[in-house]
């Protein structure tokens, strides 16, 4: 396996590919505005002729995360589509076939951010307020300020009866507006499983939400995309495991662990870290998503 290859931005490399696949949180924007050169990218990409998809493991639809991008200034003429992580839960609550979804039984208990019931929503599903009347778990978000411990009592009964959960939201942690990290949904799957908990996780690293973004590129070959995020567990490791190139953005959630100025001799120590840790390798290192260097 070659060595990752750091670049000052992304017009080092941009005319390898033909199309993009581009995290949203920690990449284009912190969840209350975009980064200062991610606009700029996005159009320098759209410039080049190159096909863009904008993904995130936010368990919202796509119409939701559409508008909510384009609040922020991020509009739909910067990009060919959206996928989402709750658009393929979504999906396979719809179907039944994935593993994970065919048993699942119609009677859910609903975490969400907001009350929002999207996800239930057109589906033959009844959401119920008691987790004693529920045949499984469904954990599409959590709010900004949510602690696990909110979450312990209903998943200890959970696990006692053996209900299923399903997390369309894999992230542990998530890059807050303004700075930092929060608890994301894949902390309290995480721990659900650690109670004996069957969990069915749609979003990255899994297949599923990928599925979504080369339904947009096709009929490209999975060597003329390139996967850009900042999460080595999830943007990188499910990038390379659909056998799409990547590209790892030092300035997500493992900024802290990096020199954001400099290149290979400061940062090779911490990226082989993280490559050991979780068992990926990107193609390609970036400070930031921008189009060139200072």
């Amino acid at each position: 396996m070659a060595a990752p290859i750091f670049c000052s931005g992304l017009a080092d490399m941009a005319s390898r590919y033909r199309g993009f696949i581009v995290d949203q949180w920690g990449v284009l924007h912190d969840g209350a505005k975009p980064y200062a050169d991610a606009i700029d990218c996005l159009t320098q990409l759209r410039a080049a002729g190159k096909r863009v998809v904008l993904l995130s493991n936010t368990g919202r639809r796509v119409d939701f995360n559409r508008a909510q991008l384009a609040r922020i200034g991020i509009g739909p003429e910067l990009y060919d589509d959206v996928a989402t992580s709750g658009e393929a839960t979504w999906r396979a609550l719809a179907e039944r076939r994935a593993p994970g979804f065919t048993d699942l039984g119609r009677r859910c208990f609903l975490w969400s951010r907001g009350g929002d019931r999207a996800l239930a929503e057109g589906q033959a599903l009844e959401v119920v307020e008691d987790v004693a009347a529920a045949d499984f778990l469904l954990l599409a978000g959590t709010e900004d300020d949510a602690r696990l411990e909110a979450f312990t009592d209903v998943l200890e009964q959970a696990a006692a009866r053996g209900l299923p959960l399903v997390c369309a939201n894999p992230d542990v942690v998530v890059v807050q507006p303004g700075g930092g990290l929060g608890m994301a949904p894949g902390a309290v799957a995480a721990h659900y499983a650690g109670l004996g908990g069957r969990v069915a996780y749609v979003g990255k690293p899994h297949r599923p939400v990928y599925e979504l973004c080369l339904e947009t590129l096709g009929p490209l070959p999975p060597e003329a995309v390139l996967t850009i995020g900042d999460s080595v567990a999830h943007d990188v490791a499910g990038g390379a495991a659909m056998g799409l190139a990547t590209a790892l953005v030092m300035g997500g959630i493992h900024a802290p662990l990096f020199d954001l100025e400099r290149g290979p001799s400061a940062n090779g120590p911490a990226l082989q870290r993280l490559e050991a840790e979780y068992g990926a390798s990107p193609d390609w290192v970036l400070p930031r998503f921008r189009w060139r260097g200072l």
